[in-house]
């Protein structure tokens, strides 16, 4: 009896056991609620810049416009109907027309145009409620004088766009010529208020308040739950910020797998097997779990482009790749227990890379594998771009290498997988060395590192040992009639040699121009989309996709 009671503890106790490991296991992936996606701003260090200073937002059902405070989100305006709200910074405009174009006060030659600018009359004390505002309001309207309410600490009421203190001072007797003697004074400019005008360009409301951001989303009754904004619709809402060196940013605030069903018909295509939508987003969800708060200093996660996952909210999606998001919900790739480093791109062109070869890291899973189900007619399986010497010389110019005349371009090392990994260029003034990804230099034409080069300098020559060798005429030692002599690098000079048979070929001393003839398109680290899709084809569950391209992985 005593050993069955031992036996019938100890099967709890393992059972329990077992319990707070699981327990352990799934709380090491935490996946958040919401994401934030930067749609416009800027951000010099990654040379983008989207940012506007104003835009159209619109809900079939009407808007609410307010921010949030102690985790709730306070009301401080609302639209009920599907009209267009302008929201602009508060700052220098010329307006011609209908027409408002920001500009910079401190520029010798200003813009022709009604000027508008940052400075305000404050007219009485401030509000507490926004009701009693609002009757203020309607007197000083009333009265002559076009007041808009402003919420700063508190309810205030403004009047004016003035584009100087002075202007603002001016104007303080006429309007008390309309509202008699009172509480009046000029409100300076601030870099942090944004202005929100009606349908009927009238001003609901001036935002600039210490205590959160401006956010507008749809009203509840809205359904589905979305807004447009510049035509643009997306699931949500959204979040205002004057950031410096980021004037304005607008983020998009979404549930997690709501975000996803505006990334995977636009990184895979709508039309891909369901098995492929699948696998694109379990790694879309991972990717986004492991790169939140990379645009931190600005206050996003994301960013709608290829430097992170190309999102353009509802446009794309569709009922199958709804779906894949919904079917796969919370399912991650998995590392001992963690998020997987998890990346994709579009094609392998048969086989993919290992990631030390492209940005120099050693991660067991991103190693390189067989892509073999990937059709060889998906889109740059092979490819072939043409660049010019002039072309070549330009582009690097711009990067801040001035190599001069591009005299030559030479294969260093390849990687195991054939990727280029060490590319040499000589200039006339110097030469560059590009190692891993940087081999796949930033002109649209170079879909990859996987390529050969040749040139219309190319020679064949057979050496001694019958073996032929691709050479270029610079540099050369040639019989001539005058003895032997070198072959200078001279642009726009060329060449005449006797081959086979007595015939002539003429070609340029130096290279005018470069082919390139590659295989896939991006970086080739991870899941291959085309791949992806012709696994899914071959019958194999999404999974199963996923661990052939990260192996020794799990999707959990």
């Amino acid at each position: 009896m005593k050993f069955k009671k031992s036996g019938i503890a100890a099967f709890f106790l393992l059972i329990a056991i077992f319990f707070i490991f699981e327990s352990h296991t799934e709380a090491a992936v935490k996946i958040p609620e919401e994401v934030r996606i930067g749609l416009y701003f800027k951000d010099a260090s990654k040379h983008m810049d989207t940012a506007v200073s104003s835009f159209v937002i619109n809900a079939q059902k009407g808007l609410q416009i307010g921010y949030f405070k102690d985790k709730n989100f306070i009301v401080l305006y609302e639209e009920h109907f599907p009209n267009n709200i302008t929201v602009r910074k508060d700052t220098y405009y010329c307006k011609s027309g209908d027409v408002l174009r920001e500009y910079d006060p401190g520029t010798n030659t200003l813009p022709n145009g009604e000027k508008i600018g940052p400075y305000h009359v404050q007219i009485g004390e401030s509000f507490n409620d926004y009701n009693a505002l609002l009757a203020q309001l309607s007197i000083i309207r009333g009265k002559g004088v076009n007041a808009y309410p402003a919420y700063t600490d508190t309810w205030r009421i403004w009047t004016g766009f003035y584009t100087d203190p002075d202007t603002a001072q001016q104007d303080i007797s006429n309007i008390m010529q309309k509202l008699g003697e009172g509480a009046y004074s000029v409100v300076s400019p601030s870099a942090d208020r944004i202005v929100v005008l009606t349908s009927k360009n009238e001003v609901a409301m001036i935002f600039g308040s210490p205590e959160g951001y401006l956010q507008i989303r749809p009203k509840p009754e809205n359904d589905p739950y979305i807004f447009s904004i510049n035509n643009t619709t997306y699931r949500g809402r959204i979040e205002v910020r004057r950031n410096q060196g980021s004037d304005m940013t607008v983020i998009n605030i979404l549930p997690l797998e709501e975000y996803l069903y505006g990334v995977v018909p636009y990184e895979i295509g709508a039309g891909s097997p369901m098995e492929a939508l699948k696998a694109q987003a379990v790694v879309a969800r991972t990717y986004t779990i492991n790169n939140i708060g990379k645009f931190s200093k600005l206050g996003f996660d994301l960013c709608t482009t290829t430097l992170c996952q190309v999102y353009r909210g509802t446009a794309g999606e569709t009922k199958n790749t709804n779906k894949a998001v919904d079917d796969t919900k919370g399912k991650v790739v998995t590392y001992n227990g963690n998020p997987a480093q998890v990346f994709y791109f579009a094609s392998s062109g048969g086989r993919t890379e290992d990631v030390k070869n492209v940005w120099g890291s050693d991660i067991p899973y991103l190693k390189s594998v067989e892509d073999k189900y990937e059709s060889g007619t998906s889109p740059y399986y092979n490819w072939e771009a043409i660049c010019t010497a002039d072309e070549l010389k330009n582009f690097f110019a711009g990067m801040g290498k001035d190599l001069g005349d591009i005299l030559g371009m030479e294969i260093k090392k390849v990687s195991e997988a054939g990727r280029v990994v060490e590319l040499a260029i000589k200039g006339s003034k110097g030469e560059l060395v590009l190692m891993r990804e940087g081999c796949r230099f930033d002109l649209s034409r170079i879909r990859s590192q996987w390529y050969t080069i040749s040139t219309d300098a190319d020679l064949k020559v057979i050496g001694k040992d019958l073996k032929v060798t691709t050479v270029q005429p610079a540099g050369q030692k040639v019989i001539t009639a005058n003895g032997i002599k070198e072959i200078k690098a001279q642009k726009n000079s060329s060449i005449t040699v006797v081959g086979a048979g007595n015939k002539k070929i003429t070609v340029p001393s130096i290279p005018t121009k470069y082919v390139f003839v590659g295989r896939g398109w991006g970086h080739a680290v991870g899941m291959s989309q085309e791949g992806a899709k012709g696994m899914a084809l071959a019958g194999f569950k999404y999974d199963s996709i996923l661990q052939h391209y990260f192996p020794g992985t799990k999707v959990e």
